[in-house]
């Protein structure tokens, strides 16, 4: 669980770091993509941590192409 906390500490810390600079520059596409990816790969990285077992994405990618071959 400490990891967890960890995780979140440190993605809470590079929002605090990054955010403010996003914002007063008035860059509100890089500071919503910014969000959007650091929300993304903290709540993957914290089940990869808590051991959730996550589908392959190479199975969507395959769906998604496979009427190619």
């Amino acid at each position: 669980m400490a990891s967890v906390f960890a995780v979140l500490a440190l993605a809470a810390g590079t929002f605090w770091l990054e955010a403010p600079k996003l914002i007063r520059q008035k860059h509100r596409r890089e500071f919503v993509l910014f969000a959007i990816f650091l929300l993304t790969a903290s709540a993957l990285y914290v089940l990869l941590v808590l051991e959730v077992v996550l589908p392959n994405p190479f199975k969507i990618i395959e769906w998604m192409f496979g009427w190619i071959v």
